[in-house]
């Protein structure tokens, strides 16, 4: 497992780090390591640009002229029969 140092943290910060890990029954450290964790879990910028192209690509592949569903979900919400049954 790596380690990292953090170094020149503010007193004032430290010390509100410190009383949220006591209020939640951790270690600062662990406190710390989650978060950490936390931030390396989110998606990068790129990784969000590229998740959008695959959206746009896949939105791009549907039919054009995809049939209004308005009737159907009225039906079902009417428990009547739809027109595919």
């Amino acid at each position: 497992m790596g380690q990292i140092l953090i170094r020149k943290i503010d007193d004032e910060a430290l010390e509100r780090l410190r009383r949220l890990a006591d209020e939640r029954n951790l270690s600062l450290e662990a406190l710390a390591r989650g978060a950490l964790e936390d931030a390396a879990r989110q998606k990068t910028h790129d990784e969000l640009r590229q998740m959008l192209t695959e959206l746009d690509a896949f939105r791009r592949s549907l039919p054009k002229n995809a049939p209004d569903s308005t009737s159907t979900l009225r039906a079902l919400r009417n428990n009547d029969e739809t027109s595919d049954d």
